[in-house]
């Protein structure tokens, strides 16, 4: 990073460091916003062309238009695609001719406050909101693919009640916890802003963060699923994708080397593997780890 570049978010941390000393809580505000506030993608606008193809239509979600794509019959069955945390739908373009060649309806959106969806603040328990908004509108649903945040969206969605047939997650974090303890180092956020932070944000969604642990969340879902993290993701390390694999029942894990955290979307090998496990063409990839009997026996 250039120096010119670094200079905004020294600045920024300064202030942040000096207001958590003079005026915590105006800090604690800052910090819950900026928490909220997902990075532009700089060509989200003009990536919206790559999905001309598609029949766009936008649906309502707690007062947001929320942007949606479709390809594929109607009367096929849907596949929803998630992106991640300041991504948008375009960024899933990949896996769209796969499974429309299997035979699939593939559904893409922007998340609030991503891409051309409206809304200024979003958050992981919105990305699971807004998923199962949409799956109900667009109906019969067989599988969700969910990329970084997204993935997490889905576990989340998943967990509470969202129906499909086979989840893929790709790139997925284990818990928001440890991604905010690394925000409040970037920023130089004390631990008391930090812990307002999670308050303030729990307040606003109505939920603890303790609830959306992935970790917690995964031994209770039956879902077949696909993970498949890079092991060299610089955003998200690889031993969370196996983690989570590990903790989800019959769960199968498909490493990759060389992708990192987004070009693994693009990856042809990729695309079509995540289409052969929706299908049921191909199990992809060996049992993450294996499944007790039920009852287990006593030893």
């Amino acid at each position: 990073m250039s120096l010119s570049a670094a200079l905004p978010k020294i600045s920024t941390n300064v202030r942040f460091a000096a207001s958590s000393l003079l005026f915590p809580e105006l800090a604690e505000a800052w910090a819950e916003r900026l928490f909220l506030t997902p990075p532009r993608a700089k060509d989200a606008v003009t990536s919206a062309f790559d999905l001309i193809d598609a029949r766009s239509s936008f649906i309502q979600h707690k007062g947001r238009a929320i942007a949606t794509w479709r390809w594929g019959s109607r009367d096929a069955p849907a596949v929803l695609l998630a992106h991640g945390w300041g991504g948008h739908a375009a960024q899933m373009r990949a896996f769209v001719f796969p499974l429309l060649c299997a035979g699939y309806r593939v559904i893409a959106f922007d998340q609030p406050a991503h891409g051309v969806s409206e809304g200024k603040l979003s958050g992981l328990p919105d990305f699971a909101d807004v998923l199962a908004e949409v799956a109900w509108h667009h109906g019969e649903v067989a599988a969700v693919i969910g990329h970084s945040m997204g993935a997490a969206g889905a576990t989340l969605a998943l967990a509470r009640g969202l129906r499909v047939a086979r989840a893929v997650l790709i790139g997925s974090s284990l818990d928001v916890v440890s991604y905010a303890r690394k925000f409040a180092q970037w920023h130089w956020l004390s631990e008391r802003v930090r812990s307002a932070m999670q308050e303030a944000v729990e307040e606003r969604f109505g939920v603890r963060w303790s609830e959306l642990d992935a970790a917690k969340l995964a031994p209770r879902l039956s879902v077949p699923a696909l993970v498949i993290h890079d092991r060299e993701d610089r955003m998200v390390p690889w031993r969370h994708g196996a983690n989570l694999a590990r903790l989800w029942p019959g769960a199968r894990l498909l490493s990759t080397r060389g992708l990192g955290h987004r070009r693994i979307l693009q990856d042809a090998r990729v695309t079509q593997a995540v289409a052969h496990f929706i299908s049921g063409e191909s199990a992809v990839a060996s049992v993450a780890a294996p499944a007790l009997p039920t009852p287990s026996p006593l030893y």
